[in-house]
């Protein structure tokens, strides 16, 4: 590829606690291990690209704060470039994540903290050289300006959407990669239905659109073609971070030019992998850790 993905959302601190069960109102539960690591839907998906060997680079913010010198420490390990301000005024995005040890379920506590406006115009530098643009709808001004570039400009631009965020139908308009949750597609075409759904929302502008259902798999639309993928079964042990790094492999086989089956079937198996292991971040896979998992599946599947 001539150039990077440049990610314009958030990164956030998770703090992760693996319990044995969800506490009861005023109750208690044992907690079984903890750990700190850096999180975030746009920061995750990168660091998945990043892993699987891709150039990236992320913009977003952080507070003048240690934990965004950890982010900021983490990323650049990671081998992610940044386009990054420091904000003196507000603190760096943090999750407290509750993850039972039974199911795999967890429960997050959110800050926003400085998520809220970039504040400053994207450099031009930064989108001009970037091959793809990935949003998460954080930073909404900054969002939507490269979101606008890339449709005019011949970009092309993915939006991950697991929550209803602002501007989010200017968004899906200037996107040629819509992969929301099955919640929001739901709520924004006004269709239960999944085949209206993905109808619907494709005919606001993206070229294609698929829609994640958890362990149901997903459901894909480009060029008038429908397709189901179903879950791939693991011992889910942390659901945290698995849209996010559905995303990123997703975006891996965009830029190889991978048709849409072979894309869903890719990132599911890349998710299903980090479903096995603790972490929204630690978990996500390294390049050879997802070779092998094809290859003892036996989903037909290569990296190349």
């Amino acid at each position: 590829m001539s150039g990077y993905v440049l990610g314009v959302g958030i990164s956030v601190v998770d703090i992760i606690g693996k319990t044995l069960g969800f506490p009861e109102r005023d109750g208690y539960t044992l907690l079984l291990e903890h750990d700190q690591q850096v999180g975030g839907i746009v920061s995750n998906a990168l660091v998945s690209l990043a892993r699987l060997g891709v150039p990236t680079m992320w913009l977003g913010k952080v507070g003048d704060d240690d934990l965004g010198r950890f982010i900021l420490e983490d990323m650049e390990k990671e081998g992610v470039e940044l386009q990054v301000e420091i904000d003196q005024d507000n603190p760096t995005p943090l999750s407290i994540i509750i993850v039972d040890s039974q199911s795999g379920a967890r429960s997050i506590c959110y800050r926003p903290g400085c998520s809220f406006v970039y504040g400053k115009p994207v450099p031009r530098r930064v989108l001009e050289q970037a091959e793809l643009i990935h949003l998460d709808g954080f930073y909404p001004d900054a969002a939507l300006e490269a979101a606008q570039y890339g449709r005019e400009s011949g970009k092309k631009v993915s939006l991950d959407a697991g929550m209803e965020i602002p501007q989010l139908e200017e968004l899906v308009r200037n996107s040629h990669l819509f992969i929301p949750t099955r919640s929001v597609a739901q709520t924004l075409s006004g269709e239960e239905e999944m085949e209206s759904c993905l109808k619907k929302l494709a005919a606001m502008g993206p070229e294609t659109v698929v829609v994640t259902c958890g362990a149901e798999g997903s459901w894909g639309y480009q060029g008038g073609e429908i397709i189901k993928v179903d879950a791939i079964e693991v011992e889910v042990v942390d659901t945290t971070g698995c849209g996010d790094a559905y995303h990123g492999a997703f975006i891996y086989g965009e830029l190889k030019g991978w048709d849409l089956r072979r894309k869903m079937l890719f990132a599911t198996a890349y998710a299903a992998l980090k479903a096995s292991r603790l972490g929204g971040r630690k978990g996500l896979p390294r390049r050879e850790e997802i070779s092998q998992f094809l290859k003892e599946r036996d989903l037909g599947l290569s990296l190349d």
